[in-house]
This record gives C-alpha cells, sequence and structure tokens, in this order.
C-alpha cells in the first residue's frame, strides 16, 4: 500500500514500526530523523517525504529479513519436532526390545518349567513301571513257590503210603549224610573278571540260571560282603553243572538215574542219534517240516489273562490249543481265553491234566484221538507222516536241560505237555513246549523224554478236523538259497560273501539262523561289521568272527588278553564252530531282544557305547541288513 503524506492516522515511523513489528530502525532510519531535526519546519514536510521514500526502499529488505526469520523458526521448530519424532521412535523401538526381551525370557521360564515338568513325569512314570515290575516280580515267585507246593502235594497224593514218605525225604532232605549236596567246583579269578561274568561264564557250561541265581549262589558260598569287590589270583568257590556230584536218587523216583544211566536231566545236543535209531541221521522222512502252521503259546505268558489264575498247571491245554490252532480252530478268542476255555471244559484244576484229560479236551472240540503209553517215537513219526500232530508227556527237566543254555527257563520237574508238530531234514523232531525254549529234539531226546515220566510217558495222536487236510510245507531250498548268498555284497565293490572267511558257508549260514531263530539279515549285518564276514585280523586268525570273549564255550580256547582288557579273546579250530558260537549266543543270551524285534537294545548290549560308537553301528546294522534283504528276497 502506499503511504500517504498528508494520512493523520498512521504516522509513517510509526506504521513502519508497527508493520515491521517493532523492529529496531536501521541506520538509514536513524539518519532520516537526525536531518529531520535539523531542518527548518518548512523543510520538514521535504524531509518526510524523502524518508518516507527511503522506508519504502528499506521494506523489501525487512521483509526479506522477516521470511528469513521466520524460515529459521519453522526450520527450528521442525528439526525439534523431527529430534522429537526421533527420540519417540527410539524409545518405542527400546521398548519393544525390552518387550521382547521379557517375552523370550518369559518363554524360555515356561519352557524350562514345561521340560522339569515333563522330566518329572517320565521319572514318576518310571518308577511306576519299575514299582510294578518289581510287583509283578514278587507275585511270579509267590505264584511259582504255590505251584511247586501243589504240584509236590499232588505227587504225594499219588503216591500215597510208604512210597509218599520216601517221596517227601527226596523232596524235603534234611541235613545230613544222605543229603543231596549242591555241586560246586573252583574258579581262579581273572584281571576284569565279575560275578555277573562268572555267572554268565558258568550259565554257558550248564549251571542252572539264570544269572541272578548263579551269582546269588557265588556270594553265598564265598560270604562276598562286597560282590562288586574281587581280587584278580583269587580263588572262588562257584556251583558247578549238575551231575558232576551226585546226591542219592532213590529207584523208581524222578530224577534218579538207576545203574549209573545218564540222568534225564543231562543236557544232549540234537542230531546226536546213534546211527540206526528211527528216525536218526541218515534217515529221510517222507514229509520233512512242519505241515500246519502251528503257532507258538507260552503258557506263562499268553495272549489275555483268562488263563492266568492257574497258568502253571496249563501245560496240556496250551498245547491241545496250539494243535487246535494249527487244525484252524479257536478262532475269535485270545490264547489265554482258549486255554482257559479248553481247561474249563474238563474241570481242569492246579493238578493240571493226563492223557484222558487231553482225549476229553479234543473230543469237546470234535477231533479224534488216538493214545499210546510208553517211549516209542517210531509211532509219533508215523502219526505225523499220516499227516495228525501229537501231544507227548513226558518229563519237563529234559526238555529244560535240552534247552541252549541248559536250563535257562528254570530247574524243575514233573509231568509236562509239549506238541510235536514235524520234523526236519535231519531226521529231529520238532516240537513246541509251552514252557521252554527247546523247538527241536533228537530221537533219542525225544524217547528219554517219555521214558523218564513217572509212568513212562504218553504221546496222544490227533487227527485234524474234517474238511482240513495236511499241506507240503514250503521247500526252503537251503541249497539253491546258500548259493544265491555267496554272491551278497553289501556295498559296490566290497567282497562277496564267497571272497570272505565265509566262503562256501551260504546254506550252513541259513541252517544255523534256523537252528537258533536269528534272522539272517540281522547276524549278516553284525558280522560283517564285526570282522568283514571273518575277513579282518584276529577275527580271521583264530575263527572268531563275532569277536566273543572267552567264557569257557563248547571247543573254544583262550585265545589271548589284552592288557588292560575286560576278559580274554575266544578261539575256535574252525570258522564254522566260530559262527555257530556267534549264532547260539544270538538265539540265547539275546533272545528277548530279538523276540521283540528290539535291535536297537540288543546292538547296545552287544557293542556298548563305553567300548564303541553304537549308534553308529545300529545304523550301519540297519544299512547293511536292508541289503541282506534285498539280495534274498526277504519281505
Amino acid at each position: 500500500m502506499s503511504i500517504r503524506s498528508s494520512s493523520p492516522r498512521v504516522p509513517p515511523f510509526r506504521s513502519a514500526s508497527t508493520c515491521f513489528g517493532k523492529k529496531e530502525p536501521g541506520a538509514a532510519h536513524t539518519a532520516v530523523k537526525a536531518r529531520a531535526g535539523q531542518l527548518p519546519v518548512d523543510g520538514f514536510e521535504r524531509a518526510r517525504g524523502q524518508a518516507h521514500d527511503a522506508l519504502k526502499g528499506l521494506e523489501p529488505r525487512a521483509r526479506e529479513e522477516l521470511r528469513e526469520a521466520v524460515e529459521h523458526a519453522l526450520q527450528r521448530q521442525r528439526l525439534e519436532e523431527l529430534a522429537g519424532a526421533v527420540k519417540q521412535q527410539n524409545m518405542r523401538q527400546r521398548i519393544e526390545e525390552l518387550a521382547g526381551a521379557v517375552k523370550q525370557q518369559n518363554m524360555r521360564q515356561r519352557l524350562e518349567e514345561l521340560a522339569d515338568a515333563v522330566k518329572q513325569q517320565k521319572m514318576r512314570q518310571g518308577l511306576e513301571e519299575l514299582a510294578g515290575a518289581v510287583k509283578q516280580q514278587s507275585m511270579r515267585q509267590r505264584l511259582e513257590e504255590v505251584a511247586d507246593a501243589v504240584r509236590q502235594q499232588v505227587m504225594l497224593q499219588r503216591l500215597g503210603g510208604a512210597a509218599a514218605d520216601v517221596a517227601a525225604r527226596a523232596m524235603r532232605p534234611s541235613p545230613g549224610d544222605n543229603a543231596p549236596v549242591p555241586a560246586t567246583t573252583t574258579w581262579q579269578v581273572q584281571p576284569g573278571d565279575t560275578v555277573g561274568d562268572i555267572s554268565w561264564a558258568l550259565m554257558q557250561q550248564g549251571v542252572p540260571g539264570p544269572v541272578e541265581e548263579i551269582a546269588r549262589q557265588i556270594v553265598e558260598l564265598n560270604g562276598l560282603t562286597n560282590p562288586d569287590l574281587i581280587y584278580a589270583g583269587s580263588t572262588l568257590v562257584v556251583p558247578a553243572v549238575p551231575g558232576s556230584t551226585q546226591a542219592p536218587g532213590t529207584p523208581g523216583l524222578p530224577g534218579s538215574a538207576p545203574g549209573g544211566a545218564e540222568s534225564p536231566g543231562a543236557p544232549s545236543t540234537p542230531g546226536t542219534a546213534a546211527p540206526g535209531t528211527p528216525g536218526g541221521p541218515g534217515a529221510t522222512p517222507s514229509t520233512p517240516g512242519e505241515r500246519y502252521p502251528v503257532p507258538y503259546i507260552n503258557q506263562i505268558n499268553s495272549e489275555g489273562t483268562e488263563d492266568d489264575w492257574n497258568r502253571f498247571s496249563n501245560c496240556g491245554p496250551t498245547t491241545l490249543a496250539m494243535i487246535a490252532k494249527g487244525f484252524g480252530l479257536g478262532g475269535g478268542l485270545s490264547d489265554g481265553a482258549f486255554i482257559n476255555q479248553l481247561a474249563n471244559s474238563i474241570g481242569m484244576g492246579a493238578e493240571g491234566t493226563g492223557y484222558v484229560g487231553m482225549e476229553q479236551m479234543a473230543a469237546n472240540l470234535g477231533l479224534q484221538t488216538e493214545t499210546r503209553a510208553g517211549s516209542d517215537v517210531g509211532w509219533i513219526r508215523q502219526q505225523l507222516e499220516a499227516g495228525n500232530l501229537v501231544a507227548v508227556n513226558g518229563e519237563s527237566s529234559v526238555m529244560l536241560a535240552n534247552e541252549q543254555p541248559p536250563y535257562a527257563s528254570g530247574n524243575f520237574s514233573g509231568g509236562h505237555w509239549i506238541a510235536v508238530t514235524g520234523m526236519t531234514p535231519e531226521g529231529n523232531f520238532i516240537v513246541k513246549d509251552p514252557s521252554s525254549t527247546c523247538r527241536e529234539l533228537t530221537p533219542d531226546q525225544l524217547e528219554r523224554f517219555l521214558a523218564s515220566h513217572h509212568a513212562g510217558g504218553f504221546a496222544t495222536a490227533i487227527q485234524p478236523p474234517p474238511g482240513v487236510a495236511p499241506t507240503e510245507a514250503p521247500a526252503s531250498d537251503l541249497s539253491a538259497q546258500g548259493a544265491r548268498l555267496e554272491s551278497l555284497r553289501l556295498a559296490p565293490g566290497a567282497w562277496s560273501l564267497a571272497e570272505t572267511g565265509f566262503a562256501g558257508q551260504g546254506e550252513q549260514l541259513l541252517r544255523l539262523s534256523e537252528k537258533y531263530d536269528v534272522p539272517i539279515d540281522l547276524a549278516l549285518a553284525m558280522l560283517w561289521k564285526e570282522s568283514q564276514w571273518g575277513s579282518t585280523g584276529l577275527s580271521r586268525e583264530h575263527n572268531n568272527p563275532g569277536n566273543l570273549k572267552f567264557v569257557g564255550q563248547e571247543g573254544a580256547y583262550d585265545a589271548f588278553t589284552s592288557p588292560g582288557a575286560a576278559g580274554s579273546f575266544a578261539g575256535w579250530p574252525t570258522m564254522e564252530q566260530g559262527i555257530e558260537a556267534y549264532f547260539k549266543l544270538l538265539g540265547t543270551y539275546y533272545r528277548s531282544e530279538i523276540d521283540s524285534g528290539n535291535w536297537e537294545a540288543l546292538v547296545y548290549r552287544y557293542a556298548p557305547p563305553s567300548e564303541n560308537d553304537s549308534a553308529q553301528y545300529l545304523q550301519q546294522v540297519y544299512t547293511y541288513a536292508a541289503e541282506v534283504r534285498r539280495h534274498l528276497g526277504i519281505e
């Protein structure tokens, strides 16, 4: 706007001062005022106009200064706002970080609490399982004691009179010259020996087990206050193999061996029948192997609980249940329920049953039977060839003596039923014993089982029901399968079996697998891991492909003892013997792991982490076993 000199309302200087926000007058403004004060009145107007003109010249510069001042103020304010925002952002980020840390800490703490809870739960569960196992063991032991007492009482009742008195004295020996004295021998303690190792070695030599019982006897015989502390070089008194010290026998009672004959409990080996014995070596049965799919049932641990009340006396019903199921009967029932049904059908109790009860149970199933007294194993073979199955009643101690190792299932005597279900190509009888691990008997052993029975033994042939016919067992052509095994390689470029210490052993490996019921894929996988099938180092030199310790095994010798080693290295005269010793060990000492399919537990016992990388060992066994199965066409 223009400033008029004649305007009385807004003096120019006041107007300029107000417009500029009371800005201090510059040098030009001061000079104009000075000049105006020196001029006469008539020249004041002229000076005022000049001043006004000067102010007009100054206004753009002042505006610029104001604009710059405003911009500086705005920039400062913006910077302050920006700084505040940054500060807030930093604070927010820091709070979020802090909150995240707190959250992580809480989560970590929660996870730790959860882990502790899981650990406590597992410990509680483990303690409960342990308590349950202890309780079951105590109950089992008590039931065994009751069963023994009942068995003795029944035997006394059957014998009666003076014979009962004799039997009572035999079963309850009193101290004196005529009391049976447990056989003992001595053991020279070697460096690294433990009571457990010694007990296991004794059981392998034929001392009745289990290992824990042998260990208990060693502790008692030697008065050991600390079983974990025995000294190398010392001599211990240990249990001996039964028969090495024989107590006076009582003629006519089970367990005696009149005339110096072999005791019924003496161990024997399948395939040792004398030449010319019916069914012995050289005889070829017309129908080798089993002809019915007869399952195995254990009378103590059968499937189902219905028969548990009388399981120690159920050998008869269990034997018939196996035979009947082989004929296709008993479907829809658990093993325990079927056994209980058969026993109840004849009102059987703790006394067990004889051949009359066996015939009646079979008749209740609609099955025809024929019974022969005595020990004629030739008749049993004829019944098998005719397509029948046979229930045989003999002396239980004979079966236990033929276990591998002997007496693995216990050491007791009395009448006992087993099922005879077929014959092997070697002429031995295939058996299913409901209370022991014995699965094969030579003709001599079966004859002894019958003859040792207190009444001379009984065999009950059971015919299949109408419409059920025997079938030939699939011929397991071991020769062809063994030849195929010779070409097995577990990895590209690896030796084949024919190029190792197992050359020519293909068929024998398969036979040993069947004999000891050890999976061939597991055995070959572990033997490759141990010695590349008897081809490396000391394993080949001493025919010990499984790298087994020497514990007095049959036919073995003490090869050497390494300094600081726990036990010595076993050796055998031939590789065949070393291979069989390995299969025998797996089929007995590792029986529970094999039956349950728990290869991990087996490997961790066989190759413990203290001596091996057990995890790697197990993985390699899995890999090698898979290749064995693939090569042999095993599903």
